[in-house]
């Protein structure tokens, strides 16, 4: 889960940095790069689920991952605005209205309404669609063709609007009171550790021969395993070369490195990322439904939690980021614009692979009729424009309610 989550940042920067250099549109860098880059993680778990004989995990883990973007990312999102806010004489003040950013309320009155319609639609429309219990290919045209559509009225939108009058603050702006040594510090923690730790834990288990054998038998063969330990190594190069400005003392992350990679290596960088996303699927996959036979409980189940919540990862990790910077406006387009992306091409590109069955049964109910239950309610809010600190409190609640229902 690791390599997928930090493998589509890695993607998501070195598309950034093509686009760029390819003089690409700031809309399809950064609605469509970014916004399909943090769905990265449920895509290639959920197409190795539908080439790896496990079709039936699709669906619980793209509505799973739905309901865990709007609990755990836009609900936390929305009450984030109470954490830790200071007041004017510095104290802090927890869950206060008065000194809560915002004054307590997400407002998104210029913000562009249409993916939270057309996320709450789409969630209608794949309820429709799975009453059947199957998801075909006819369902999948369906889906791919109303995704399209999406795009070019986003793109045509994109178009008629005027750009914001505040800016996302740069990286620059952020440290520039950091000193070289705390700027250090922050890189071997945060940026170059984990990668490390993570690659001598794979190594370590590997060289034991009873842990070889449970690798090979979820990762049915050595290529995946090869390209997940190629991953693993490519990572902590990227964090590398990403903070060589921070690690040599001469600056800070404004001075990132990958978006400077040539077009021809990024490109070949970009190939190798894509093979690691889709063999880190296929090994996590093969071990949910390992674990599942271990524990005796069903598959469907920890693909519609356990999985759903790591492939989640990256949109609640930008939702709070985005809180934190204080865009909050942006927060509608990035949860809704992600859930769209789930549902219409996700389902669509699997749908094409194979026919999923038991898409209306079990998790996979549970997991559409709460993705129902927390998305319409919000369709409410467009007539205020406006998320209460109650209202995010609810969708954090829901979210766990979610949870008790599918193991009980």
């Amino acid at each position: 889960m690791y390599v997928i989550v930090k493998s589509s940042d890695s993607l998501v920067d070195l598309a950034s940095g093509i686009g760029y250099r390819a003089k690409l549109s700031d809309f399809f860098i950064g609605s469509f790069l970014v916004g399909i880059g943090t769905s990265l993680p449920e895509l290639f778990t959920s197409i190795a689920a539908a080439n790896s004989g496990s079709p039936e995990l699709v669906s619980p883990n793209v509505f799973g991952t739905v309901v865990a973007n709007l609990g755990a990312g836009f609900g936390l999102g929305v009450l984030s605005l109470f954490f830790f806010v200071r007041s004017e004489n510095g104290r802090l003040r927890l869950f206060t209205t008065k000194y809560a950013l915002s004054n307590g309320y997400l407002d998104f009155n210029h913000t562009n309404a249409s993916p939270v319609i057309i996320a709450s639609l789409s969630v209608l429309l794949a309820l429709l669609l799975c009453l059947d219990g199957v998801f075909g290919r006819f369902d999948a045209a369906i889906f791919f063709l109303c995704y399209i559509a999406f795009m070019v009225w986003q793109f045509y939108q994109s178009r008629q609007e005027s750009p914001p009058d505040t800016q996302h603050p740069s990286y620059k702006e952020l440290v520039k009171k950091s000193s070289a040594k705390d700027l250090f510090r922050q890189a071997l923690t945060w940026e170059l550790l984990p990668p490390l730790l993570a690659l001598i834990v794979a190594v370590v288990l590997f060289t034991n021969v009873q842990t070889r054998g449970e690798f090979l038998a979820v990762s049915e063969g050595i290529f995946p395993l090869i390209f997940f330990f190629i991953g693993l190594g490519l990572l902590l190069g990227l964090q590398i070369w990403d903070f060589g400005p921070e690690l040599t003392f001469k600056g800070g992350p404004e001075l990132s490195n990958i978006a400077n990679i040539p077009i021809s290596l990024g490109l070949v960088f970009f190939g190798f990322i894509i093979a690691i996303l889709y063999s880190s699927g296929v090994i996590v996959v093969g071990s949910l439904v390992k674990l599942a036979e271990d524990l005796g409980i069903n598959s469907g189940a920890l693909a519609a939690s356990a999985l759903a919540i790591g492939t989640s990862l990256p949109d609640i990790v930008v939702a709070l980021n985005v809180i934190r910077r204080g865009r909050h406006r942006l927060l509608v387009g990035h949860i809704f614009q992600s859930n769209i992306f789930d549902i219409f091409l996700i389902l669509a590109i699997c749908g094409f692979i194979v026919p999923l069955p038991e898409v209306a049964t079990g998790s996979s109910k549970i997991s559409i009729v709460t993705a129902v239950a927390l998305t319409l309610p919000l369709l409410w809010t467009l007539r205020s424009r406006k998320i209460s600190g109650l209202g995010g409190l609810a969708l954090f609640l829901g979210f766990f309610g979610f949870l008790f229902f599918l193991y009980h």
